[in-house]
């Protein structure tokens, strides 16, 4: 049932995504240039490559290269989220993220990543998980993410992946990932659209930003 919603979402995600692309290669005249900061190549192929004439993946490690990439549009480069010193003032058509800015690290760094992001890019879509869901995301564990980072720490024993990790293994993993509420994510990207999935209650947040008529 998990992988079905799961997919479904993802699905819907990615028609919105390609319908926005659309948008925006409509609104400049041409095909867009997307910055994919922590982007993997096998994530667009649920979005499709219409309209798209590059797409840049940001890691900050090597191992991430070389992952099935599915079209020659894909440049790969080494870089840090949180500056991007390499890109000038709306120098990209579209920065794009999914489940990236929680891993960045603390509110000053997740500050950063979202200051960057409205910067370069003349048009946005940042995906994150919601910090109101029961579930907690990377884990799988209920409530866990609303707990102190003590108590986080110890119900990562109950995970299968993590339950033999000593306390410094469990805790260096609990800190890593830090989920954003709504509230949050507004304060990140004043004045952007933020698209909501639901399952009940929000399971994600999408900001974006573009000029009129794109988003």
């Amino acid at each position: 049932m998990r992988d079905l919603t799961v997919n479904r979402f993802r699905t819907a995600r990615g028609r919105i995504l390609r319908e926005m692309i659309g948008r925006l290669a409509a609104k400049l005249g041409r095909p867009v240039t997307v910055l994919d900061i922590g982007g993997r190549s096998d994530y667009w192929d649920n979005v499709g490559f219409d309209n798209i004439a590059e797409i840049r993946l940001l890691n900050n490690d090597e191992s991430e290269f070389g992952r099935h990439a599915s079209s020659d549009l894909f440049l790969e480069e080494l870089g840090d989220a949180r500056n991007l010193a390499n890109y000038g003032d709306k120098s990209v058509d579209l920065v794009h993220s999914n489940s990236v800015i929680e891993h960045v690290g603390m509110w000053p760094d997740m500050c950063a990543m979202a200051d960057e992001s409205l910067r370069v890019g003349i048009a946005g879509w940042v995906q994150t998980p919601a910090w109101e869901f029961p579930i907690e995301p990377h884990y799988q564990l209920p409530f866990l993410h609303w707990l102190a980072a003590p108590a986080r720490r110890k119900l990562l024993t109950f995970s299968k992946d993590y339950r033999d990790l000593d306390v410094r293994g469990r805790r260096f993993h609990i800190d890593r990932i830090n989920l954003l509420s709504r509230k949050e994510v507004e304060a990140l990207f004043p004045g952007c659209d933020i698209y909501v999935e639901r399952v009940l209650l929000p399971k994600s947040y999408t900001v974006r930003w573009g000029p009129e008529g794109v988003v």
